[in-house]
């Protein structure tokens, strides 16, 4: 391709003047382009044409002339306001509109046919198809031929139109009409030309940022299956070894009960039996452990399934208070209950809901010395709602949202005073979400937390979409 920097440079400038619209596609900024280009050319020719019209001899026709060039060079510049309100084809047709009226007046008042502003007709159908588009640019030069037949006939029928009755005017007029024309094509050739090359550089720019697009996009998408990939082969791995881990760990609670109740019967063995019993509550903690792994790798794998029964919550909410009740009194907590009586039975997976609220229940006691663990129980005719409020130590706001995502503790640091692997509360939000419910928090530091479930009544399992097996015989 041709360099041209300096025209370059100028269609930088003109480019400015284009409303946005018109510079949304390669094409249309194109044509935009070029609709002013062409408009400042006819004006910089239109100008430099007065001058051969003021040295006419004939001062009736130098009058004419000079007005009729003035004024259609004034009123084609209105075509600046259609192109900036957008209308390629109002600006366009605007424009040849004006050039032919003054065209068709030249042509009359120069002899017709023979006239020497007859050639400039031809400029019309290119200046219509560059800017307005290929149905214009028919349009008008079937208007130019049926002008320029319409004078023949006419002067072929006898009629006699004014005539310019000097020679030299008439060489003078022809010069300055096939000059303007040269200049106006070579001009729009040029300018297509350089305009062309423009959007063909925008375009080759463009296809190269969709193929990096595409590229970048194939690698994410790659990065992603490699990513789907791993985390189901750790989920898989997860749950594998929780399971074999489980039923080894089982094994030794359920021995180490036996050892205790054996030491018991035969008596004099306390300081053993309570070293067991350590072990035995480590094993009970270790299994908690493994049991949250287990439920968060289903419930990642969508694996898990709910098993939905008919129960009161609130008989479960205190069942889940007895077992808490010895805990609390160790941390010199007080554990109360506010529960709706009157709100009746639900239809939900009881164990999951029970392993939330203990949860819960057991999160506030461990944060929470000598204050109020409180538990409400709430209902309408459509969900009921599980309240466990604190009187602790608070959460910071920024933190908030990130104690519900695996492994993740308020206090991480090698320092911290409370236990846990951070996988409760990351286990609850999942079971919620899977129960059709949601899990709301509010917290303050130094004044408490309040913890919020909601549940539909009545859980409705998922419609699963029947797959279908075909086999070739």
């Amino acid at each position: 391709m041709t360099d041209r920097p300096t025209l370059r440079r100028w269609l930088s400038w003109i480019e400015g003047l284009i409303p946005a619209q018109l510079r949304r596609d390669p094409v249309t900024r194109r044509r935009s382009l070029l609709a002013l280009g062409i408009l400042g050319a006819n004006t910089l020719v239109g100008t430099a044409l007065l001058v051969p019209l003021s040295l006419i001899r004939q001062p009736d026709l130098r009058t004419i002339a000079l007005v009729n060039t003035s004024g259609c060079l004034l009123l084609m510049l209105l075509g600046v306001l259609f192109l900036r309100r957008g209308s390629l084809w109002l600006a366009g047709n605007w424009i040849c509109g004006i050039l032919y009226a003054g065209f068709v007046y030249a042509i009359f008042r120069g002899g017709g046919v023979r006239a020497p502003f007859a050639i400039c007709l031809a400029l019309l159908p290119m200046l219509a198809g560059i800017i307005s588009g290929r149905r214009s640019g028919l349009a008008w030069g079937f208007i130019s031929v049926a002008t320029i037949t319409g004078f023949y006939v006419a002067q072929a029928g006898g009629v006699e139109l004014p005539d310019i009755n000097d020679p030299d005017t008439t060489v003078m007029l022809a010069f300055g009409a096939l000059a303007g024309t040269s200049i106006l094509v070579t001009w729009m050739t040029s300018f297509s030309e350089a305009t062309k090359e423009a959007a063909i550089v925008q375009i080759e720019a463009a296809s190269t940022q969709l193929a990096a697009a595409i590229q970048e996009e194939e690698k994410a998408r790659h990065a992603a299956d490699q990513a789907i990939a791993a985390n189901a082969a750790k989920s898989a791995f997860l749950a594998t070894m929780s399971h074999e881990l489980r039923t080894p760990l089982n094994a030794i609670l359920g021995y180490s009960e036996l050892v205790v109740d054996e030491l018991r019967d035969r008596g004099g063995h306390d300081d053993l039996i309570d070293d067991i019993r350590k072990v035995h509550a480590s094993g009970r903690h270790l299994l908690g452990l493994i049991t949250d792994v287990l439920d968060l790798t289903r419930i990642e794998a969508s694996r898990l399934e709910l098993s939905p029964t008919d129960f009161d919550p609130a008989k479960l909410l205190r069942e889940v208070a007895e077992i808490f009740i010895p805990l609390a009194l160790r941390n010199n907590d007080v554990l109360t209950l506010d529960l709706a009586d009157d709100l009746g039975e639900v239809h939900h997976d009881a164990t999951r809901v029970r392993q939330v609220v203990i949860n819960l229940v057991g999160n506030a006691i461990k944060f929470t010395r000598d204050g109020t663990v409180t538990v409400r129980l709430r209902g309408d005719p459509d969900l009921f709602e599980i309240f466990v409020e604190d009187t602790g130590i608070g959460i910071p706001i920024d933190k908030i949202e990130r104690i519900f995502e695996p492994f993740t503790q308020v206090d991480a640091s090698s320092t911290r005073r409370y236990e846990g692997t951070g996988l409760g509360l990351a286990v609850c939000r999942r079971l919620v979400s899977l129960m059709g419910g949601a899990i709301e928090v509010r917290s303050s530091v130094g004044r408490g937390s309040s913890f919020t479930v909601r549940l539909p009544r009545r859980y409705t399992i998922p419609e699963r979409p029947v797959s279908t097996t075909t086999s070739a015989f």
